[in-house]
């Protein structure tokens, strides 16, 4: 594009074409004051602040800069007494009727409008009328506070939940002065990113109500960190006074938020600060005891003792571990290592780690989002999962022209964008892709170079033929003439972005229903652009650091020799080649003593709760005293929350990113990884799983040999000093996160490296499906909710507020069939159990099928599947 040349302030200045008067005065160091005017915002001129003479030779006159694009020979003034007193009466007319209460607002001490009336303002008013009254602590939503009175009308909240939000749920009503901000009639706001019009006010109108009146803005300390709500990873500034988080901002970067925060990171927040916090090591000192305090050394020891001397007596097998893809990096990383080195077992996973069959890759790059012609959505809602990710979808949609393709049991909000929905019923997910698969085969719509490529193409065909329209529609539940639609519009894309959820791909049938997926986008070319995205903060690198049972740092195989040969000289240590217990099979009764970190697996079920009771040693570490912390023999409080350690996270797009912590730890808690490196270091010499390095030991020991180098000898493996020695670790042990370094990861994170492609081949899939049950004829439809009912979100007050009571949603046809209205109390039954919901009459849930979320209070979608990803149930009145 070529430069346009013109003058400011008698200086020459040449900036591309389409540049803003306002943004081409900024290449010089020139100001023009704004209100309305914001950089991800459309121009509008509303607040006249930023009015200059801007004309040609032939002369100037006044215009709004935010709104006037440069032109060829254009001058522009922006300091002549003309325009000083234009920016001063401008400024007296705002403050006209501005309440002067900056001592008690929010904004007070970083708001534009006390800035540029210090700057720009008249030093005296010449009004002496009373100022007009207008609503003060006016709630427009459970979250945002309006000030009514304190508005400058710059539009800018109005503007974003327009232009991005695509919910324009703020106006402008009354007339001249009476002009006011407001809801409309018994409709607040309810965008889940709502708090981002708080950032944009450029005075304080807008205020939060989880933080209101517990800060003043020069008297706390931001520390630039992550929020850990989903995987994302938006970037944030926390503030923090007296050791005390006081409030959450956005954070910008421009690669992975941009400027924005979802509702969730921004007020869920509270759980820092909560006093039920865990602060001291708990120790049960006999069977059927109370949990009593006690020492690190004592906890950490009886921890060492039993975990090894059950693995030396029962076995390695006897002993397993269960993490989060909540915990950082080093974490999960030391986490695994010490259970493959030191117990000598495979026993790791996380929940959503082997139950789901997912694929090494996320996203190429988040904001890929902006330059896609084809979003595919498949068992992923944005808009409860991944909000920020959603506001660059809507974006795409309306701005770019971006069409949806986008398979879910349910009518997800973003259905309403231009595109195609597939309706699939739970346990019909093989039968759709196959059957999309053959459509595209059909009508000859796959890539051909690309397909041809893979050697068994030619199998294909042959695979897919039998899943005929009629198949489709039995088994899935999609009309032949959707399918087509989407298989159309998947195959002939250019540049497409498929994402996948672990709603998809959970359960026993995930591999198959991967495979599938595989064969179609494979079929169409766009292997490359397919994406697993997880629901937590490090549910890529949770994946990535080995907190799998058959699979190792870098996701790579427990078959994989050659990577097992490369960690084994890492560590200095053979590796256990047998396959592990996931999650599911370790608190099912699989093992007899486990650790737990930042999981809750008693919240599950009852028979969860059960089995884990029956282990003859269990330890939980974690921030607060959770169901299965209360059934542990040893609790350990960590340091864990996005504000309190340091830590590593990587996000849906592999990029890397720093938490660094800004509040010290409560009480005696300490960092997860701390935590796990003393452990290793108390761990007995004669039972770790490496029994020749400690049976030297004890030799040099006999021998009267340095106690230093007999100490050195004995934290091998674990000899870590700082987070940042533990990351070089991992850049060594796993190839795509070479080159990351905690020093270079700097504000903004860095991306790992590309994973090795997917071995391609066409695979032959068995259809399979729940099939139809006269005793359970409604289809389980799983999913989350962005506000569940999660210990996290219950500590923050107003969060909890907006967490509905667990609920089973209906579509209007079933709730009718089944004589039942909305708020009735049902028993909602499975082959796994039941219990008892409230009904929610939901268009977006199919007829046929019925939703219960998973995160809700109690956990009534586990209690309903079991062991199971899908399940069918039946509903009846309480």
């Amino acid at each position: 594009m070529a430069n346009i040349n013109l003058t400011i302030d008698d200086r020459p200045v040449s900036v591309p074409a389409g540049t803003l008067v306002t943004d081409a005065a900024k290449t010089i160091g020139a100001d023009i004051p704004v209100f309305c005017s914001h950089s991800r915002l459309d121009p509008l001129g509303a607040c006249r602040m930023c009015l200059c003479e801007i004309g040609d030779s032939r002369g100037q006159r006044l215009q709004t800069a935010c709104t006037v694009p440069v032109a060829e020979g254009m001058i522009v003034k922006t300091d002549t007494k003309l325009v000083k007193e234009t920016q001063e009466a401008t400024l007296a007319f705002i403050l006209a009727n501005h309440p002067l209460d900056c001592p008690i607002c929010d904004k007070g001490g970083e708001c534009p409008l006390q800035d540029q009336t210090f700057e720009y303002g008249p030093g005296l008013s010449q009004f002496v009328e009373p100022k007009r009254r207008k609503q003060k602590h006016y709630p427009i939503s459970d979250l945002i506070m309006l000030d009514q009175e304190r508005c400058i009308l710059c539009w800018r909240c109005t503007r974003y939940l327009e232009e991005w939000e695509d919910k324009p749920q703020l106006g402008l009503f009354e007339r001249g002065g009476e002009t006011i901000i407001d809801i409309f009639p018994g409709r607040p706001v309810d965008a889940k990113t709502s708090g981002n019009i708080i950032d944009l006010c450029p005075v304080g109108a807008l205020t939060n109500r989880v933080s209101r009146f517990r800060y003043r803005p020069w008297a706390i300390e931001g520390v630039e960190t992550i929020c850990t709500h989903c995987a994302v990873g938006c970037n944030v500034r926390a503030d923090v006074r007296h050791n005390e988080l006081r409030r959450v901002t956005a954070r910008e970067n421009a690669a992975v938020n941009d400027l924005w925060l979802c509702d969730k990171g921004r007020f869920a927040v509270d759980y820092v600060n909560s006093p039920q916090r865990l602060t001291t090591p708990l120790v049960r000192r006999s069977k059927g005891g109370a949990l009593e305090p006690s020492t690190w050394d004592a906890a950490l020891t009886l921890v060492a003792d039993r975990l090894s001397g059950i693995a030396q007596t029962s076995g390695p097998a006897a002993v397993g571990a269960i993490g989060s893809a909540k915990l950082a990096n080093e974490t999960s990383y030391l986490l695994q290592k010490l259970m493959r080195t030191l117990v000598g077992t495979n026993n790791v996973d996380h929940r959503f780690g082997a139950a789901v069959a997912a694929i090494s890759n996320g996203l190429p790059a988040l904001r890929q989002v902006d330059s896609a012609d084809l979003i595919v959505l498949l068992g992923f809602d944005p808009s409860e999962e991944a909000p920020v990710l959603e506001l660059f979808i809507k974006r795409a949609a309306r701005r770019k022209g971006a069409r949806l393709l986008i398979a879910h049991p349910r009518r997800v909000e973003l259905t309403k964008y231009p595109g195609t929905y597939l309706p699939y019923r739970p346990g019909g997910e093989v039968a759709l892709f196959h059957g999309m698969a053959r459509a595209i085969l059909k009508n000859k719509w796959e890539n051909e170079p690309a397909a041809r490529r893979i050697p068994n193409y030619a199998q294909l065909a042959g695979w897919v033929s039998e899943v005929t329209p009629a198949v489709v529609k039995a088994l899935a539940g999609v009309e032949q003439q959707a399918l087509e639609a989407a298989a159309q519009a998947l195959a002939q894309a250019k540049n497409p972005l498929i994402l996948f959820g672990p709603l998809l791909t959970r359960g026993p049938a995930g591999v198959a229903t991967l495979q599938a997926l595989q064969n179609l986008v494979w079929l169409c070319g766009h292997g490359e652009r397919l994406a697993y995205v997880g629901l937590e903060a490090n549910s890529q690198g949770a994946r990535d650091m080995g907190l799998l049972p058959a699979q190792l740092p870098g996701q790579a195989s427990l078959d994989d020799a050659a990577a097992r040969e490369h960690l084994g000289r890492l560590w200095n240590t053979p590796l256990p080649a047998q396959p592990g217990l996931s999650y599911g099979q370790m608190i099912a009764g699989g093992v007899k003593a486990l650790y737990v970190m930042g999981a809750d697996p008693a919240a599950d079920s009852a028979a969860a709760r059960a089995a884990l009771a029956k282990l003859d040693f269990l330890v939980v570490q974690d921030i607060f005293l959770s169901e299965t912390a209360n059934l542990a023999d040893v609790v350990l409080p960590a340091a864990a929350s996005f504000i309190e350690a340091d830590g590593t996270f990587t996000n849906l797009e592999g990029r890397v990113q720093r938490g660094l912590a800004g509040n010290r730890p409560h009480g005696q808690a300490a960092a997860d990884w701390a935590i796990l490196l003393h452990l290793a270091r108390l761990w007995p010499l004669d039972k770790r799983a490496d029994a020749a390095p400690a049976a030297a030991e004890k030799r040099e020991e006999k021998k009267g040999k340095d106690k230093a180098a007999r100490t050195a000898r004995r934290r091998s493996g674990f000899d870590f000093d700082s987070l940042a020695a533990i990351m070089q670790e991992i850049s060594r042990a796993i190839p795509a996160y070479a080159g990351i370094h905690w020093d270079a990861l700097a504000a903004t994170g860095k991306q790992t490296s590309a994973r090795p492609a997917a071995n391609r081949k066409f695979q032959a899939v068995d259809l399979k499906t729940s099939g139809g049950d006269g005793a359970y004829p409604l289809a389980l439809v799983g999913g989350t909710l962005l506000f569940d009912g999660g210990r996290l979100l219950r500590a923050t007050e107003k969060i909890a507020q907006l967490t509905p009571a667990p609920f089973v949603g209906l579509n209007a046809a079933d709730a009718q069939a089944l004589g039942l209205s909305a708020g009735d109390n049902v028993t909602v039954s499975s082959a796994a159990g039941q219990v008892t919901l409230q009904v929610k009459v939901d268009a977006s849930v199919q007829p046929g099928s019925a939703w219960v979320p998973s995160g809700q209070t109690g956990e009534p979608a586990n209690l309903l599947t079991g062991q199971a990803a899908a399940a069918r149930i039946a509903v009846s009145k309480a």
